[in-house]
């Protein structure tokens, strides 16, 4: 494709003055004068120069069948380097612009799966926040158990005192009927003031044995009252190790998709470092195409220095050729001045 600022008159100027300097005007000679434009773009143009100017057909008296073939390979060849250069450049840019898009896709992958390893960060540190928040409350219940248990303990120990006074009561109750019985044979008027004191003495007794009867009611309801609050309590307690079991087994498959994500992080940057090596790759191919490049050149200079050479020996050919032609022209006066004498000696005789 013909660079912007390279037309036919610049190819044009350049190979004139080319000419002038006594120079064979190329393609190389006509870039490096015009100092750019592509040998592509310069290769057609001087051609058609050479076309309008007539110098197929007046180069130095070269026969134009080995012009045309000299020129015919150069500018094959040329053109061959120049496609390969082309493909070669289209291909690389093909792969960087493949190995930048997969780049991207794996540099977005990465980033998805880093905000994603970030918002499993934040539920992990959540649920051990909570973990920890249902903890402090096991422990906490765990404590009130432990002092439920204590108090239910005192109130066995109370109860153990009170039923244990209950048969001190009972037993004084009947130690004072045996004396009682004991007594009765005194008199009558002992007997009234015992009997009435018996009363008072047992009325007492009573209002203490339903005291007592009723204060063992209350520590046997407060006894159940906490039996039944250790068993919720040991309910919550096995709901919140259920708990805890179910955030554990949750945190650890946190963790399992956490390692997950870094697996695909890892493999993700061996496909970058992948890409990165096969456009390592594609640079040293093109700079390898680039040196096969400079070999052609040198080739095709040594071609154009043996054309020159063989144009300066073709010269001289012809400058000899045109000496013998002249020397020839001379040989054959001389020739026809001898054979003219000779004929008016031959009539002299």
């Amino acid at each position: 494709m013909a660079r912007a600022g390279v037309t036919y008159h610049d190819v044009a100027k350049a190979a004139e003055a080319i000419k002038i300097q006594r120079q064979e005007p190329t393609v190389d000679r006509v870039r490096e004068h015009l100092g750019t434009g592509s040998k592509s773009t310069i290769a057609p143009l001087l051609k058609r120069w050479r076309s309008d100017n007539g110098e197929a057909a007046d180069i130095g008296g070269l026969p134009n069948d080995l012009l045309e073939v000299v020129k015919s390979l150069h500018e094959r060849v040329q053109q061959m380097a120049d496609h390969r250069i082309e493909q070669a450049r289209q291909e690389f840019e093909g792969f960087n612009q493949e190995l930048r898009k997969e780049l991207i896709d794996a540099k977005n992958t990465i980033a998805q799966l880093t905000a994603r390893q970030q918002d499993l960060e934040s539920q992990i540190e959540r649920q051990n926040k909570e973990k920890g928040e249902a903890q402090k409350s096991l422990e906490d219940a765990r404590i009130s158990l432990i002092k439920a248990e204590s108090q239910r303990d005192e109130a066995i120990a109370r109860t153990t005192e009170l039923k244990g006074s209950v048969a001190e009561l009972k037993q004084e109750n009947k130690d004072i009927r045996e004396h009682f019985e004991h007594y009765q044979q005194r008199s009558a008027e002992d007997r009234q003031q015992e009997r009435e004191q018996f009363r008072t003495v047992t009325q007492g007794l009573k209002d203490q044995v339903r005291d007592l009867q009723h204060r063992l009611a209350q520590a046997e309801s407060n006894a159940s009252e906490i039996f039944d609050a250790n068993a919720l309590l040991q309910s919550s307690v096995g709901k919140l190790e259920q708990a805890n079991a179910t955030l554990n087994r949750e945190l650890n498959g946190k963790i399992k998709d956490i390692q997950a994500l870094k697996r695909d992080l890892e493999d993700a940057l061996t496909k970058h470092r992948d890409f990165q090596h096969k456009n390592e790759q594609l640079a040293e191919n093109m700079a390898m195409i680039t040196m096969q490049k400079a070999e052609v050149d040198k080739q095709v200079a040594v071609l154009s220095q043996a054309l020159e050479t063989t144009k300066a020996e073709l010269k001289a050919c012809q400058d000899k050729i045109v000496f013998l032609i002249d020397e020839n022209k001379v040989i054959l006066q001389e020739k026809a001045m001898i054979q003219g004498q000779f004929k008016q000696l031959q009539g002299s005789l």
